[in-house]
């Protein structure tokens, strides 16, 4: 999936460049659920990605019906041909040229599926887009198509959001390509597309008919299509069309204008008090499993900065580099920035609250774990994963269950998620935590020792060449000298970390007039907090503040520092602490959790919590710098011990060992499985307790009345005060009975 932030528009889901999965259904073909629909006429070579990106949809149960619109380019009979010989589900009809829409409707009438997708000959879809939008369509019964954000890509390249949110805005202009999953009822209803419209604006006429019968969509907010833009395409022709265009919209406005007033707003399904979740699967789809391969679902609450997320993928990677095919989903609704992160090693990646009412999260996991048939669910510090457990087991007995935990949050439920994995433990073959002192915690409260293990969670080996180049470009980039020591940061700004701490430990060294240059890299709640605290502090010239950066970025700044500090108020083993050692980087840390299985006395030093520690980092970074021989010695100790005990390699190894342990427990001495009804009933506990603890999602409606109210504060809307007042008056009630 592209990245928002670095766009990489060559990297599309045909691209060789892209992590497949090789999706194939298992056993015969079952009767379609969607009907691919695509008009074709004179498509270039480019039509093969198209193709591509249909095969390899993680939903198999597709038909394809291509109608060869009357192309008379000599190319064309050739791929179609090539496309029918790839799949017996691919099916050419001809006809003679009648034009886009007639070719639809044509598709539609040799369509057999309950859902129907639009796709064009020259677009892409990514491997997740049609069992994403079908679970949607299956989860939220009151909208009758849907799409997703799209990926501009070709001749022109930029990225869209806008989507079927803009309603009534469609009379005004089209806001969405054609491509999109369509319930067949809702179509028929419509009565398919106007084949009259041969212009290019067939698609629009379509959308508004739809509405005119009452139907409306909704847009996915995942970049999942990819719309080619060509010099000689729809878009090129709208813009040539000068005159006929601006007639077309005359027709549209007039034609669709009564629909202005009623428009059909169609809304997400609100989660009820201890809703039953419903246990049907509307569909199976079965995929095939390469022989001797294993496949393993990680279940996590989101896709963002933090270390128990880069362990995620460095164990996702190292697994996937040895055979294993992984699955991911996320159960939180969040700000997922390293979602690409997870797709870059993984097509098979869902945000389940992109797609899925809350009510339908069980079922969905159990459908994904039954059609792939994964060996393993390793469950990673989500929430909703432990409670779901004993459903998920109930309903799939094959599967071994696994947890991993890093470290004990004892001002969160009363020690977070080991506590869940000690309260769980019944129900999971084996536990995985990453230091033998959480393991010693969970043994205190209850665990059993046979069924935890110990990972450490490993890094990857940083060359001593690449720390040189590294060290010369940040320190040019920050300013500072070669021989001016650099002091790093790096993690999330917020209470754990203790960055403010971090700032009084170097307002003492700048008060002892020590030399040194510190990069804070991360962001947070506490960045803002921390940006104004420097600026009016002595560190104005000694601190840069970096923020958030790719991870090899960070590596580069790391590598190009002589000391690590930070003094968190908890941890299990900083993935920041392993990076540095492994970069030959002193870390200077707090004495807490499992640092002191990785930190020995020659390595660095770790300091211990309470009072007086402010003094004890002065001075022990001070030690450091006025002693480079010193710090040289331990930057070579640190380096040395991560290469014998652990490198990602030998924790991969490690996992693997522990895997295979698991499924052999599976095996001769399994877990029991709740009765169904029990089971089902702590799913809905589970999900009741999602909607008691996630945040209300603010109501569209109260939020465009609210951006209205800061559009004219901010003089972004010119209107009299008197409908502005108006509108406060309904905002402030409709906040009223929402927070009630």
């Amino acid at each position: 999936m592209i990245d928002a932030a670095r766009p990489d528009y060559t990297k599309h889901p045909a691209s060789p460049s892209r992590r497949t999965w090789g999706y194939r259904p298992l056993g015969a073909t079952p009767p379609p659920t969607v009907s691919v629909l695509t008009p074709f006429y004179n498509t270039a070579d480019i039509f093969l990605e198209t193709v591509c990106s249909v095969l390899e949809q993680s939903f198999q149960e597709w038909e394809w019906i291509i109608v060869d619109d009357g192309s008379d380019d000599v190319n064309s009979s050739r791929l179609l041909a090539q496309a029918a010989s790839m799949d017996e589900r691919i099916r050419v009809v001809r006809q003679a040229n009648q034009g886009p829409g007639a070719a639809r409707n044509r598709a539609f009438r040799e369509a057999r599926g309950p859902y129907l997708c639009l796709l064009d000959s020259d677009d892409i879809l990514e491997p997740t887009y049609l069992e994403k939008s079908v679970w949607f369509l299956e989860s939220q019964p009151n909208f009758a198509f849907c799409n997703s954000w799209i990926v501009y890509f070709g001749e022109k390249q930029f990225l869209g959001k806008s989507g079927f949110e803009r309603s009534r805005e469609f009379i005004d202009a089209n806001s969405s390509p054609p491509i999109s999953v369509i319930r067949r009822d809702a179509f028929v209803s419509a009565e398919g597309f106007d084949e009259g419209i041969r212009f290019g604006h067939e698609d629009w006429d379509f959308w508004l008919r739809m509405a005119a019968a009452g139907h409306w969509g909704y847009t996915l907010p995942e970049y999942l299509e990819w719309y080619r833009v060509t010099n000689d395409g729809r878009y090129a022709q709208i813009l040539a069309a000068g005159e006929a265009h601006k007639g077309f919209v005359q027709y549209i406005k007039k034609k669709y204008g009564h629909l202005a007033k009623r428009f059909p707003r169609p809304q997400l399904k609100v989660l009820q008090p201890f809703e039953t979740p419903s246990t049907n699967l509307p569909f199976r789809n079965l995929l095939k499993k390469p022989e001797g391969r294993q496949r393993i679902l990680f279940l996590v609450p989101w896709m963002v900065i933090g270390g128990a997320d880069r362990v995620n993928l460095d164990w996702i990677r190292g697994l996937s580099e040895r055979g294993y095919q992984i699955s991911v989903c996320a159960t939180l609704r969040a700000n997922h920035e390293w979602l690409p992160e997870f797709t870059a090693l993984t097509s098979d990646v869902f945000v389940l609250p992109n797609f899925l009412h809350a009510s339908d999260i069980p079922r969905f996991l159990a459908y994904l774990i039954q059609s792939r048939q994964f060996d393993t669910v390793l469950i990673s510090h989500s929430t909703l994963g432990y409670q779901l457990l004993p459903y998920l087991r109930s309903a799939c007995p094959m599967t071994a269950f696994v947890d991993l935990c890093h470290v004990e949050e004892l001002h969160w439920l009363n020690g977070g998620h080991p506590r869940f994995a000690v309260g769980y433990q019944d129900t999971l073959d084996l536990n995985i935590v990453t230091t033998r002192h959480l393991r010693d915690w969970m043994i205190a409260r209850g665990a059993s020792p046979e069924r935890i293990e110990v990972c450490y969670s490993g890094v990857t080996k940083v060359e001593p060449d690449e720390t040189v180049a590294a060290k010369r470009a940040i320190r040019a980039g920050l300013g500072i000298s070669d021989d001016t020591p650099l002091i790093s940061f790096g993690g999330r700004l917020c209470a754990q970390k203790r960055p403010e701490v971090l700032l009084e430990v170097l307002e003492e060294l700048a008060n002892q007039k020590i030399p040194f240059h510190c990069a804070i890299v991360g962001d947070g709640d506490l960045r803002n907090t921390l940006d104004k605290r420097i600026r009016r502090s002595s560190l104005k010239s000694r601190v840069t503040m970096l923020g958030a950066v790719p991870h090899p970025q960070w590596l580069k700044i790391l590598s190009a520092s002589d000391i690590l500090l930070m003094p968190s108020m908890y941890e299990g083993i900083s993935v920041a602490l392993y990076e540095a050692m492994a970069a030959g980087v002193v870390p200077v840390m707090s004495q807490i959790g499992g640092q002191a299985e990785l930190v020995t006395p020659d390595c660095g030093v770790l300091v211990p919590l309470g009072e007086g520690e402010i003094a004890r980092y002065a001075a022990v970074l001070r030690q450091l710098i006025e002693n480079p021989g010193q710090c040289q010695a331990m930057s070579t100790s640190s380096r040395q011990r991560i290469e014998q005990k652990f490198t990602l390699d030998q924790t991969i190894e490690k996992l693997i060992a522990i895997l295979d342990r698991a499924h052999n427990l599976a095996r001769t001495a399994p877990r029991q499985p709740l009765p169904t009804g029990l089971a089902l009933e702590l799913a809905t506990s589970a999900i009741e307790y999602s909607r008691l603890t996630t945040p209300r999602q603010m109501p569209t409606a109260l939020a465009r009345g609210l951006a209205f109210i800061r559009s004219y504060k901010h003089g972004r809307t010119t209107l009299n005060a008197r409908p502005v007042r108006v509108a406060g008056q309904w905002v402030l009630g409709q906040l009223r009975k929402w927070h009630n």
